[in-house]
């Protein structure tokens, strides 16, 4: 139908909104780390479903009608998008100046103007890698998705209107493009996981397109409609079982998007396609389906919020953890601020109370654009030149810390080849030869490991990259550098037989729930594997883990001045690990299990600092050289090595 103003009018969908609702708050709750809640982050998947859909169909219902404008469109998209978004920004940037350190400030305002400019997807993308844990540091890191969404919105007009414009009054043109589009997405995003580029496959648009792409397909005119009531409740309902299952069940990591994006997807797809054509019905004053839609109206204002206010609450804590009373209360406040957004910043904008006529929006998109941009390189240049006294320069300096050499990355760890290189793994004839075998976690227990042995009677060798567990059955980690090293080290050992084997991992990672059995399992073959060829076989236990990078922890408290407690700094999750782990492993006269923990921590009171307060870890879990040293000084007589 036609309005006044010559655009389409689209009849509301309230499915539309429960749907936004479900998707919200699974990122919120997943955010907020309400327990079962495994796989929220699939919420933007679904929303960005739902805007390929409506998207689709309001541009191609006016290209039909010959209503469709340019400037109409974007004027819609600034009103829907920009004033919830960038009030957001303005305001988060006023606790920043409390709450977040000078380097962090500093990248903060960064990604202020990386939001305006729609590239934050690209922003947090180069911030990525494998000992990236601080994303609870960046409140606008959810930003990366309306980022995406923008550059969605900058394609999909363009691409209609062409289409349109060379092939008018050919209907199969537009849904053999799209499925052809979706296609190419997929499988390119597919390609990216296989080949180790989650980064790449997660933040950039390309791999991301088929999730909009899918929802536009229904939304083309012509679609096959649901008639019959009976088959849209079914449809409705397997669509509600497809989301719930990876909202509890998926797990956060490498194994995402790709494959695994399939099913939230196709489940918002079938919840959107069972209410096509279906009109909204009149409800009682107190009908539940008013609340859910109250969560749908301000879904928008409520993914922009609850971010930035999580982020900043865990910084008014010493522990930097919310316990459950924190976070129920948060999530009041977080509503309740959403609300107010969207009552007195979204609906004044598009319903046009403010910014009445067109120009008026567009100038009032530039001027805020500029300001923001302006006031991000102050705020940038401003937290570069804060004094900071000699303690807090040196805690700062970890945030760039070259860990590099000690680990010998590039060579022993994490190889450019892919292959180990010859003194990696070469025996010296007439020395004890020890072999340090694992991931990242047992890199970092190289440098105390050379110091703490006699290097005229010990050889240690070392062979350890990112995200690999010590095991002979690696594949089962499906990573294609996994199953490399994998059969490097099979190869290795039928022709090699050090005398001691060091094997150490992200235990805590490998262990994630349904996981622990298989990896005991994976672990006690190996083991056995290793006794076999007569092979003494040490196995390091569970490492000393903190609730977030150490170095900035102990900046925060340092400010406050507060002092540094282990209860509130260690992530106690290791300390059940441990014990589960020494029960589950065999014992044996050629395999000895070694708890760090115990080494380290007596009565659970573990060193955050040594050596002159420099920090155990240089981020939440791994060692500075001078941690190495400390933790290897306390094993050494373990492993055999004084």
């Amino acid at each position: 139908m036609l309005n006044s103003k010559n655009s389409v009018r689209r009849d509301y969908r309230e499915d539309i909104d429960w749907l936004r609702a479900i998707a919200v708050l699974a990122v919120v709750l997943f955010h907020f780390e309400v327990p079962g809640i495994w796989g929220g982050f699939v919420g933007v998947d679904i929303f960005f479903v739902i805007s390929g859909y409506l998207i689709t169909g309001i541009i191609q219902s006016e290209l039909a009608a010959a209503s469709f404008s340019f400037a109409r469109f974007y004027e819609r998209r600034v009103r829907r998008l920009l004033p919830a978004l960038y009030a957001m920004v303005a305001l988060t940037a006023i606790p920043s100046f409390h709450y977040l350190l000078p380097s962090e400030r500093t990248e903060f305002f960064h990604s202020v103007a990386a939001v305006v400019t729609f590239t934050s997807n690209f922003f947090f993308w180069f911030q990525t890698g494998y000992f990236d844990h601080a994303a609870v540091e960046k409140p606008l890191l959810h930003t990366w998705s309306l980022a995406v969404e923008e550059q969605f919105y900058l394609a999909l007009p363009l691409l209609l209107w062409t289409l349109a414009r060379l092939m008018p009054g050919r209907r199969a043109a537009l849904p053999i493009l799209l499925v052809v589009l979706t296609i190419a997405s997929f499988a390119l995003s597919v390609w990216l996981m296989r080949h180790e580029r989650s980064a790449n496959a997660f933040f950039m648009s390309p791999p991301r397109a088929w999730e909009f792409l899918v929802g536009a397909i229904i939304a083309v005119e012509g679609f096959p409609v649901l008639r019959n009531e009976v088959a849209r409740k079914i449809a409705r309902g397997i669509a509600l079982v497809v989301l719930a299952i990876p909202i509890f069940s998926l797990r956060q990591g490498s194994g995402f998007p790709g494959l695994n994006a399939v099913a939230p997807c196709l489940g918002a797809v079938l919840f959107i396609w069972s209410g096509i054509g279906v009109p909204t019905q009149k409800r009682g004053p107190y009908s539940p389906f008013h609340v859910v839609r109250f969560f749908g109206q301000i879904s928008y204002s409520l993914y922009l919020w609850h971010w930035p206010l999580f982020a900043f609450a865990r910084f008014s804590k010493n522990s930097l953890v919310l316990d459950a009373f924190d976070k129920v209360a948060l999530f009041a406040l977080t509503v309740l601020i959403s609300y107010l957004s969207w009552r007195f910043v979204e609906q004044p904008f598009r319903e046009r109370t403010l910014a009445p006529t067109r120009g008026a929006a567009f100038a009032g998109a530039l001027f805020a654009s500029l300001l923001l941009i302006g006031g991000s390189v102050a705020g940038a240049l401003w937290s570069r030149t804060g004094a900071a006294d000699q303690i807090a320069s040196r805690l700062e300096a970890y945030d760039t810390y070259k860990f590099e050499p000690f680990y010998r990355s590039g060579h022993c760890f994490n190889p450019a080849s892919g292959v180990f290189a010859d003194d990696c793994l070469k025996l010296a004839p007439g020395k004890a030869n020890v072999l340090l075998w694992g991931d990242s976690l047992a890199a970092h227990y190289f440098h105390g490991l050379s110091k703490a042995a006699d290097p005229q009677s010990v050889n240690i060798l070392q062979a350890t990259q990112a995200a690999c567990m010590p095991t002979f059955n690696a594949a089962a980690q499906f990573l294609a550098a996994c199953r490399n090293i994998a059969a490097q080290m099979a190869a290795f050992f039928r022709d090699n037989k050090p005398d001691l084997v060091i094997l150490s991992g992200d235990w805590l990672e490998y262990a994630r729930p349904p996981r622990f059995e298989g990896m005991v399992a994976d672990l006690r073959n190996t083991i056995a594997d290793l006794n076999r060829h007569g092979i003494r076989v040490v196995l390091l236990g569970p490492s000393v883990q903190f609730k977030g990078r150490l170095p900035p922890m102990l900046l925060r408290l340092h400010l406050r001045n507060a002092e540094a407690r282990a209860d509130d700094l260690l992530l106690p999750d290791a300390f059940s690990l441990d014990a589960r782990m020494r029960a589950a492993l065999p014992k044996g006269e050629r395999f000895t299990y070694v708890s760090v923990l115990s080494a380290m921590c007596p009565a659970r009171q573990c060193p955050v600092t040594v050596d002159d307060d420099v920090p155990l870890a240089w981020d939440h879990a791994h060692l500075t050289a001078e941690g190495s040293d400390a933790v290897m000084q306390r094993l050494a007589w373990q492993l055999g090595l004084k």
